[in-house]
């Protein structure tokens, strides 16, 4: 083995170790991107592509404000790496349709609208009648619902490849099927070692999705992330139109530029488990054929299956770790990973490069947990 020295290097190669490498090369470092398997293979992968910083949020509060901060990102990041790669990640502005199945549930759809309203979105309540007028079709069983215009969707692995690729272009490497083995603080820096090397870097930053608190063992820190398993299901559309993406209580349905429709998805607390399961495609395919009737004949193409990272107060962490010099963290996204691909990007390699922490990123300091 020899040692490589590297200035930042990056653990992980979903959306967000992407996004923080692609940001970084616009701060002027060439960081090194460390991926186990290959890019977009977990979690990334899988995602629906939903920007849902309303339709997901059932409070106001700093998750709600990142998410709304980096919702508005998304246009111009996208037509970017659009122009710079090549590859389009097929941003849509549809907006969303939050479905109200019971009274008790539209009762508090309409609280939510409210209190977003207040908070400066858009947020439209729509009657049963509405909502079949909208979308061509019933749903039921439906007591109305409430429309978000500017939650919109991407396709998640087509970003992850455009931002990979746009930052191997501005001088990031970027290093699959090379697993970490091992980090160990040194003077001035980090080693890590892989089963192919040893490098020195000066900072890692651990983005590895579920995987990241299994690197991050220590214990100064306390902190913990575990998998969540989600499986999803794509069906061949045919003629069946759907314009909006369409969220209830117990299924998502979003359509895709190449004409299928995404089913999402089951919930796994703490498992490991990445094989597809008969129970969770049949749990999906029901529920969408309840609500669209006109589902219940159409083929499934795909399955696939990711491992949600996910935090014990639900919030990611993002920073350095505590009583650390080198060593930082940006995990724990849960459900919102995707959505918040852009501005754990950009201000985590700001902070990085300039030593200023944006207030938006101080409620997810890795800190807090040893403040408990």
């Amino acid at each position: 083995m020899r040692e490589q020295r590297i200035e930042i290097a990056v653990i992980g190669g979903g959306l967000i170790g992407a996004s923080i490498a692609y940001h970084l090369t616009k701060q002027g470092v060439r960081p090194w991107l460390f991926e186990a398997e290959t890019l977009s293979s977990q979690a990334s992968h899988a995602g629906a592509g939903m920007l849902g910083a309303q339709v997901e949020m059932h409070e106001p509060g700093p998750l709600f404000e990142l998410g709304v901060a980096s919702r508005k990102e998304f246009a111009a990041l996208c037509e970017s790496l659009k122009e710079e790669t090549g590859i389009d990640p097929e941003y849509a502005a549809e907006g969303m349709v939050r479905v109200a199945s019971t009274p008790e549930e539209a009762e508090e759809l309409r609280a939510r609208g409210e209190w977003q309203r207040r908070a400066g979105q858009r947020a439209e309540w729509w009657s049963p009648e509405d909502v079949r007028n909208a979308l061509g079709y019933p749903l039921p069983p439906c007591e109305g619902a409430l429309y978000l215009p500017d939650d919109h969707r991407v396709e998640s692995p087509r970003l992850a490849k455009a931002l990979a690729r746009g930052a191997v272009q501005a001088g990031a490497t970027i290093r699959e099927g090379e697993p970490i083995l091992q980090l160990e603080e040194t003077n001035g820096g980090v080693q890590l070692t892989t089963a192919l090397d040893t490098y020195t870097a000066g900072t890692v930053v651990v983005a590895a999705g579920a995987w990241s608190a299994l690197l991050l063992q220590r214990p100064e820190w306390r902190g913990r992330i575990f998998p969540v398993k989600g499986e999803a299901v794509f069906l061949d559309a045919g003629l069946v139109p759907l314009r909006h993406t369409i969220f209830t209580k117990d299924i998502y349905l979003v359509p895709k530029q190449d004409g299928r429709i995404y089913l999402g998805a089951t919930e796994e607390r703490e498992t490991w488990s990445r094989e597809p399961s008969a129970a969770g495609i049949a749990q999906l395919t029901a529920r969408a054929g309840s609500r669209v009737t006109d589902l219940q004949g159409l083929a499934v193409s795909e399955v696939r299956v990711g491992l949600r990272p996910w935090s014990d107060d639900n919030l990611p962490y993002l920073g350095p770790i505590p009583d650390t010099e080198h060593l930082w963290i940006a995990a724990g996204h849960g459900r919102n990973g995707i959505l918040l691909t852009p501005i754990t990007g950009r201000l985590m390699a700001k902070w990085l490069v300039s030593g200023e922490r944006d207030p938006l990123l101080e409620a997810f300091d890795p800190l807090r947990i040893t403040r408990r």
